[in-house]
């Protein structure tokens, strides 16, 4: 009832509104229609700018991940190049839904081909590199077949000096000796200056030559001038000349590797290309207690041959390495074998020999490097045979060598190096002292 009563009175209120006030209803109606097709209008114009404004910002963001990307896979070449023990760390995977896959798909493939390229790397690369300087010890000790051509002047001085107790009488009752007791002193001072050549063929062979000149100045002293234990008696002699000439061949049996070190055999051959100590006058003085020769010799005097190998691995920063050799000397005749007067025509041979050497050489840095070595060498007797008689043996030519070596090198340029080293002689007949400079220019 309520209800009906209602509705009665709505239309009792619609009907009595005027009807100016439908006019302006109308009226309002078709501003407020043309109001929202501005509105449209522009809201579709704010649309199209939004979708521009946006395309732009996804591209900004295209180029952001691929400078995110690109970063990621230099740190990780970085880290697989400085822990090559260690697995490579992957990048974090980062949801691209938003990223266009255009764009990505370039850096993903250069990075995984920079990752192949180190892996790659890693896996061809055995050994490290040697430095340099480490490179320039190598040579001297061992060989090394990566240079085309080397030239290698250098200059050696090395001092020897020695003392003779001669005894001249006998022994009388067990406890008296009577006769002349002579001291005699021998001082050799000797500066060799050679010109070595090497030439690489290839990755297996290599051929030196070495070309000597010697300076020998020889100081002679004895004790018992007159008899009397103050008086010296001396003499100098002095000589220069070019020295024995050797030729030499290398060849690489192994090349070094993970398990095994560089093996390099060797033959060389020594020619009696410099003065020989056969047949050299012998003087004495006025009283007859010193005796010397009147000239000095530069070289053996007769043809040599030697072989051997040698071992090297590196450890870097150092290398390690090994030599052994075997060398003889051919039979040679000649018109005099001895200086006292007159002629005696025979046959000399002097001997075999074998020496061994090791040593270590450590880069300080990538142009200087320091080593040291030991080196020792046995000689049999040496043989003569006068014509008509039989072969001899010669007392005191058995000789045993042994030097302890210090060394250090310089690289001053790309290709010229300076190779010091002083050696100390442990035994009486090898050199008190031997200093050496070694100027090797490489092309």
């Amino acid at each position: 009832m309520d209800f009906t009563w209602t509705k009665v009175a709505l239309l009792v209120c619609i009907s009595c509104m005027p009807i100016s006030c439908f006019a302006a209803d109308g009226t309002q109606k078709n501003q407020v229609t043309m109001t929202e097709a501005e509105e449209l209008q522009l809201l579709k114009k704010q649309l199209i700018l939004l979708n521009q404004q946006l395309q732009m910002q996804q591209r900004a963001i295209n180029q952001m991940a691929q400078k995110v990307l690109s970063k990621e896979a230099q740190l990780q070449q970085g880290a697989s190049a400085s822990t090559a023990n260690k697995p490579v760390q992957k990048a974090p995977q980062r949801s691209q839904q938003s990223i266009e896959r255009a764009p990505q798909q370039p850096t993903q493939i250069a990075n995984s081909h920079a990752h192949a390229q180190t892996t790659a790397q890693e896996s061809v690369k055995k050994e490290p590199e040697r430095s340099r300087s480490t490179e320039d010890v190598l040579q001297e000790a061992h060989n090394v077949f990566d240079r085309k051509l080397t030239i290698e002047p250098s200059l050696t001085y090395s001092y020897y000096g020695r003392k003779d107790l001669v005894l001249r009488g006998f022994l009388a009752l067990d406890a008296i000796f009577l006769g002349n007791l002579n001291l005699d002193r021998i001082r050799s001072n000797t500066v060799q200056l050679d010109l070595t050549t090497r030439y690489t063929l290839n990755d297996s062979w290599q051929f030196e030559m070495a070309m000597p000149f010697v300076y020998r100045l020889n100081k002679y002293e004895s004790v018992g001038e007159g008899n009397s234990s103050q008086l010296y008696e001396s003499a100098d002699v002095e000589g220069s000349q070019i020295g024995d000439m050797s030729v030499a061949a290398y060849y690489r049996i192994m090349t070094e590797g993970d398990g095994w070190p560089d093996w390099v055999w060797n033959v060389r051959v020594r020619m009696p290309t410099g003065e020989d100590p056969f047949g050299i006058n012998l003087e004495s003085s006025e009283s007859g207690n010193l005796t010397y020769p009147d000239q000095i010799a530069t070289g053996a005097g007769v043809w040599g041959i030697s072989t051997g190998f040698s071992l090297a691995k590196t450890y870097d920063p150092a290398i390690v390495f090994f030599n052994l050799n075997y060398g003889t000397f051919l039979p040679e005749e000649y018109g005099d074998l001895s200086g006292l007067p007159g002629l005696s025509p025979g046959e000399i041979d002097l001997g075999d020999y074998i020496d061994y050497s090791f040593g270590l050489a450590f880069a300080v840095s990538e142009r200087m490097s320091i080593g040291m070595s030991f080196n020792q060498r046995f000689f049999t007797k040496t043989q003569q045979k006068l014509q008509g008689g039989e072969w001899q043996d010669i007392a005191r030519t058995d000789t045993n060598t042994a030097n302890l070596g210090l060394g250090a090198t310089l690289a001053l340029t790309e290709n010229f190096s300076m190779v010091t080293s002083i050696g100390a002689g442990l035994t009486e007949d090898s050199p008190d002292y031997q200093i050496s400079l070694r100027f090797p220019y490489r092309f």
